[in-house]
């Protein structure tokens, strides 16, 4: 039952899509597979796989079983959600008055979501999209278990995979403000295209009627101006300007998300795990560079689900890092090559690049190059089926 457990586990981790399970295992070994940073969750959906794989062995080979116990269950789980969407969609029409902002974008969502519902508490009562639900399914379920008559404001952020999801989201949601924060590659591998990706965002822009409560980047790659938008918004919903700044102030980013942490005087981490991306990457670099007079070392397994610009964007990701690190260590094989000439090209003198594997603890390595004082950049972790 082991194996069964590996494979349903990497199923869960490729979001029950079979494709996606499927050439995985033609291009890995489930031997291979490790519950290191995440653990298989136990849902009604997960114990269902495992009572149809069981059943299925009797015909035909785990990985096959598996699969097959997952399109089964895709039919049974479309019906239920249908259900739960349906339900929640009849919730939040009996709340008319309540204001709803949705949020999307290639990177920044969660970011904005938060800055933007901790200015807003201030003065309403919030409902917001918890950790990183931004999935049709999360959305409703938090409309029926959570949103009640005292929620004033209700801001949702909605991530897509595919064409469709942001449209079916703002169905539910009939947002009043809407925000894209960039379009970018991000998810390029599911995607296709960065034409596809904009396409896919834009699916919310039909949705807002009063285009003054539209916010929308003009360029590919960029930004919209958070803090501008932020205090657009809270005007719009009568707030003062001066009270959104102040508040803006106080706020500190979420976790994991070049998150700045002094483990000492002497030593500081900046933990920027929590995902990656070309901007990101490059935003904690100039953030690495502000540290003056300090060993600066960075770790990282580069960025994935970029297809055909995988290797492209983690050489110019390695090349960069190489000009401000005075150490780059490069984890697992994923993204090394690409990492590693990128770092040979950029790399400073006395730059020191060293490679290890996935499993290999950065904690026991950084000692050993350590010379404080100094600030560590962890910038990304992969999920337990990259290596």
């Amino acid at each position: 039952m082991e194996k069964i457990r590996k494979l349903i586990y990497l199923l869960q981790l490729e979001e029950y899509n079979t494709e996606r399970f499927l050439n995985w295992l033609s291009k890995n070994s489930i031997e291979d597979l490790k519950e290191k940073k995440n653990h298989l969750k136990i849902t009604l959906r997960v114990l269902l796989t495992f009572f149809l794989t069981s059943l299925l062995l009797t015909f035909t080979k785990d990985k096959k079983a598996v699969a097959i116990a997952n399109m089964i269950n895709k039919r049974i789980f479309q019906l239920i959600e249908g259900l739960i969407f349906l339900a929640a969609k009849i919730k939040i029409s009996l709340y008319p008055d309540l204001k709803r902002i949705v949020i999307t974008g290639s990177y920044g969502k969660t970011t904005f979501k938060e800055l933007l519902s901790f200015v807003l508490q201030e003065k309403f009562n919030v409902i917001k999209t918890e950790e990183n639900i931004n999935t049709k399914i999360g959305i409703a379920s938090l409309i029926l278990k959570k949103l009640n008559k005292k929620h004033e404001i209700f801001i949702v952020e909605a991530g897509a995979y595919q064409k469709g999801e942001i449209k079916k989201i703002c169905e539910l949601v009939k947002p009043d403000f809407g925000v894209i924060t960039i379009f970018g590659i991000m998810h390029l591998e599911r995607f296709g295209s960065a034409k596809a990706i904009k396409e896919a965002k834009s699916e919310l822009i039909p949705f807002i009627k009063d285009r003054n409560k539209l916010f929308v980047p003009q360029e590919l790659n960029k930004f919209i101006d958070f803090e501008k938008s932020i205090v657009k918004i809270g005007i719009i919903l009568g707030l003062k300007e001066s009270e959104i700044i102040s508040r803006m102030k106080k706020f500190k980013n979420p976790s994991h998300r070049l998150e700045e942490k002094a483990i000492n005087s002497k030593i500081t981490i900046l933990d920027d795990t929590y995902n990656s991306n070309p901007l990101g990457f490059e935003r904690a670099l100039e953030k690495l560079k502000d540290f003056k007079n300090r060993q600066k070392i960075v770790v990282t397994p580069g960025i994935i689900e970029l297809g055909k610009k995988q290797y492209e964007v983690n050489y110019e990701m390695g090349k960069k890092a190489a000009m401000v690190a005075d150490t780059l260590i490069i984890v697992g094989k994923t993204n090394r090559q690409a990492i590693f000439k990128g770092a040979q090209k950029g790399k400073k003198k006395k730059t020191k690049i060293i490679t290890i594997g996935k499993d290999e603890n950065v904690e026991e390595i950084i000692p050993k190059i350590i010379r404080p004082p100094a600030v560590i950049l962890l910038e990304n972790e992969l999920p337990d089926h990259y290596f």
